[in-house]
């Protein structure tokens, strides 16, 4: 097959599994959905994000499947009527993705590795030595696009964020002085700040005279606890009973959000939330939030427990220094 494609087209997007990914995958997202003006452009996520696509991009169609799926029950799902898409671009680096996307599309592109070479046309490269926002560019190349642009940000619909906000008021939180702590993060307790010590920093906010609340999803109700007997009062919590339309809609009201390398972190670096991420053993360079208005702690020890290296201390000093309340006497 040609290694040459042009859009319009009808063309499928599969994406990553994990929220953080997703988030990171968004500017090349709407690299193709924006240039795919005048086609019909189909994404392929799991349930808790379905909402979240639909409302940033309303001009695609949003087909949930999910978590490990069978490749085949969701190309039967996507193939109505057995058609066949004319592009189909998988990002995720799974077996699972490739296989989906072969079954779906005539011409198929995706990462290198995990069968790319027999299933996909364009099996493409991904530099890790860059920022995983450009993992795609090479395939936006091959489709004439521009390479994804790391500052773009998706916009949530009026009545999406007046979720957000409408949650924070009924739990009594100001969101515009509220600081969210996403104690949480997927893949192993190896990326996890200790959560008693989301516990002692929420205690020294309260001292200081400002509101946290606890950012988690649902089945997480057991972190939030352990945070809140660290903390030693009764924190608000949002998320258990939200997908992440609600999730974004109230992290983006957030002054600040403190989390681990995880999929909130990179919901409010996309949204335009000020962040203080706390990174272990994952790598800064790949998954750091893009932009100034941020700030990383990190573990400058081995990584054999370098969790538990960062102090409580360097957090709070971040969380200081990235809104510079002290200078305003804002505290």
């Amino acid at each position: 097959m040609s290694m040459v494609q042009r859009l319009p087209a009808t063309m499928l997007v599969d994406l990553p599994n994990w929220v953080g990914d997703q988030m990171m995958a968004m500017p090349a997202l709407n690299r193709l959905v924006e240039g795919n003006y005048g086609g019909e452009t189909v994404l392929h996520t799991r349930p808790p994000m379905a909402r979240f696509l639909s409302a940033v991009f309303p001009q695609t169609r949003v087909i949930a499947s999910p978590c490990k799926s069978s490749p085949f029950s969701s190309a039967r799902k996507l193939r109505e009527g057995g058609r066949r898409f004319e592009i189909g671009i998988t990002l995720r680096n799974a077996a699972r993705g490739k296989i989906l996307t072969r079954l779906c599309a005539r011409w198929c592109a995706g990462s290198r590795g995990e069968g790319a070479e027999v299933l996909l046309s364009a099996p493409f490269g991904v530099d890790r030595g860059r920022h995983q926002v450009h993992d795609t560019d090479s395939v936006l190349a091959i489709l004439g696009l521009e390479a994804a642009d790391p500052s773009w940000r998706p916009v949530l619909p009026g009545d999406v964020r007046g979720e957000g906000e409408a949650a924070l008021r009924r739990i009594g939180m100001n969101g515009q002085r509220t600081i969210g702590l996403a104690p949480s993060a997927a893949r192993g307790e190896t990326k996890r700040w200790p959560v008693r010590f989301f516990g002692e920093l929420a205690a020294r906010l309260r001292a200081r005279g400002r509101e946290s609340v606890i950012l988690i999803g649902p089945g997480e109700e057991v972190i939030a606890e352990e945070l809140r007997r660290a903390a030693q009062y009764e924190l608000p919590v949002v998320g258990t009973d939200m997908d992440i339309a609600g999730l974004a809609a109230t992290a983006v009201g957030l002054r600040v959000l403190v989390g681990n390398d995880s999929g909130p972190m990179q919901l409010a670096v996309s949204l335009g939330t000020p962040v203080v991420a706390i990174f272990g053993p994952t790598d800064r360079g790949r998954t750091a939030p893009r932009g100034s208005g941020h700030r990383v702690v990190f573990s400058t020890t081995g990584c054999g427990d370098c969790m538990r290296n960062i102090s409580v201390d360097e957090v709070e000093a971040a969380i200081i220094d990235l809104d510079q309340w002290d200078r305003n006497s804002a505290w």
